[in-house]
């Protein structure tokens, strides 16, 4: 009788709806507990993504929590998102630039899902700090802040520190303006975002930069040292400025800048070992008695430093009653070599002699004999590169006296191996095959080498050679082959006049 008690008032409370308590005091058992609603919910932004967190009231009652996503507050329905029995979740799935509206449920641990919370909204994104327009250098304390972020930050909390010990938040401005801490070296700068919506940035983003506020030179010198210079002949001047990616020349009588370079390209020996390398050649017509050198630096950030005299005086003469020689290297196989012209009517020849160490006389190599008095100029070619060469120009007259010139020298340029050319293959008919390429366009180009091949990885150690064409503007060469199913692969190979080959060019198949 009593379970019929039971069942009878559980029935009049299903029917009834709203109560929750009965007027029998002979009910054994309590109706069930109204399941608690998240509430305090709050967004976080991550590096990718968001973690929406909440508080509920009745901990113990609660089995696990549904959250749910619409792209419209007004939206109908909410989409289920996910399920966690945590207080928080994270979220990584949600497209970037979109507005997002998030609600949560609780569900009791008899799967009875509660009232919807509050709902919450804000924009996926990401957020960052960018210190002076992505900067490398700045050589001021006083940097400009710009922020990228998803929603409009109402504060901002800023710090080199990234547990932000020394900041309070303050109000979001753009451009900010922040003072870094003393010293030179690498900057980073962190910042916090609380935003408009009421969501906040989990974590910190950051940018970096490197103060840099004083450059100067350790010294500045000339080699070789102990010489009179004369025309033609090659200076070479070095800064030693203690770091990199600056701008920095000499400067001398006569000469008010000559750049040097810190790349390691040609007469720079190391690239980016703070010291700066420059060649001058001696022209003809300068003459210098205890000149001064004095270097300059200007750094990456771009301070200026204090200008450094060298410790030697440079001195360039012009000898008398001799023919000025100058050597200037053209190209890795040139050297161009120009001389002042004699005088007197028992001219005989010019005789120009050649060695690859300083002393040249007239038992080094003769290059050349020019019967024009007229003529002063004249490329000596076929050389090696990277190579110093020392010349002088011996002047024989009818009365068989011999004047000689200074001697001059000049380092060939360093040889870089060809550019590769593009290949394309086409048929003019079934067994003719047109082979057609891009026009190499270097100074010391030799030769293009074909070769063909069985497979696409046909190499010119692999394949036949079928022509070498020395011809720079020639760019088709015709191939026949025997039956119209046999497939050929082609490659093209350049070389130039040091024998240097270039990179292989693209494979190409007949059709």
């Amino acid at each position: 009788m009593k379970w019929i008690l039971v069942l009878a008032a559980a029935f009049v409370l299903m029917i009834t709806g709203c109560e929750r308590s009965l007027d029998s005091e002979s009910l054994e058992f309590d109706p069930p507990e109204e399941v608690p609603t998240p509430v305090a919910l709050k967004i976080f932004h991550l590096a990718d993504g968001m973690e929406l967190e909440w508080q509920i009231s009745d901990t113990p009652a609660v089995a696990y929590f549904n959250v749910y996503h619409a792209l419209s507050e007004e939206a109908e329905s909410y989409d289920y998102l996910d399920s966690t029995s945590d207080f928080s979740l994270t979220v990584t799935t949600l497209n970037a630039g979109q507005q997002y509206y998030f609600a949560v449920t609780a569900v009791d641990t008899n799967d009875i899902e509660g009232e919807q919370s509050a709902v919450i909204s804000t924009r996926v994104g990401v957020s960052s700090i960018i210190i002076n327009d992505n900067d490398e250098y700045t050589n001021s304390r006083r940097v400009s802040l710009d922020y990228a972020v998803p929603v409009t930050p109402l504060l901002v909390k800023i710090s080199e520190h990234i547990n932000f010990t020394d900041a309070i938040w303050q109000n979001y401005r753009r451009p900010e303006s922040f003072t870094l801490s003393g010293g030179d070296g690498i900057k980073r700068v962190y910042a916090l975002f609380r935003f408009e919506d009421g969501s906040e940035s989990q974590s910190a983003v950051g940018d970096s930069i490197i103060l840099d506020t004083r450059a100067y030179i350790d010294s500045t010198w000339f080699e070789p040292i102990d010489t009179d210079f004369g025309p033609g002949d090659t200076i070479m001047f070095y800064i030693d400025a203690a770091e990199t990616d600056g701008e920095a020349f000499v400067s001398f009588p006569g000469l008010t800048r000559l750049n040097l370079y810190d790349d390691g390209g040609g007469i720079d020996e190391t690239a980016d070992d703070g010291i700066y390398t420059g060649r001058y050649i001696v022209p003809i017509d300068i003459e210098l008695e205890d000149g001064l050198v004095t270097g300059s630096f200007t750094d990456a950030a771009g301070n200026e430093a204090d200008d450094y005299p060298a410790s030697q005086r440079m001195n360039i003469v012009v000898p008398v009653d001799e023919i000025s020689l100058q050597a200037v290297a053209e190209s890795s196989w040139q050297v161009r070599l120009d001389w002042s012209e004699v005088d007197g009517d028992d001219f005989v020849s010019y005789r120009i002699y050649r060695d690859t160490e300083a002393g040249v006389d007239e038992t080094s190599e003769l290059i050349t004999t020019i019967t024009s008095r007229t003529t002063l100029t004249y490329t000596d070619d076929n050389l090696d590169d990277n190579q110093l060469y020392v010349y002088k120009v011996y002047v024989y007259g009818s009365d068989g006296l011999v004047t000689t010139s200074n001697e001059a020298s000049s380092t060939t340029m360093l040889n870089q191996p060809p550019s590769a050319v593009t290949i394309a293959v086409g048929l003019i008919d079934s067994l003719t095959i047109e082979i057609s390429w891009s026009q190499n366009t270097d100074d010391d180009f030799v030769s293009y080498q074909i070769y063909r091949g069985d497979d696409p990885s046909v190499t010119d150690l692999t394949g036949q050679r079928l022509t070498i064409i020395n011809g720079q503007a020639t760019t088709t060469y015709t191939d026949f082959r025997y039956l119209p199913s046999e497939t050929y692969y082609y490659v093209i190979y350049v070389y130039d006049r040091h024998g240097l080959k270039s990179e292989k060019s693209n494979v190409e198949s007949t059709p």
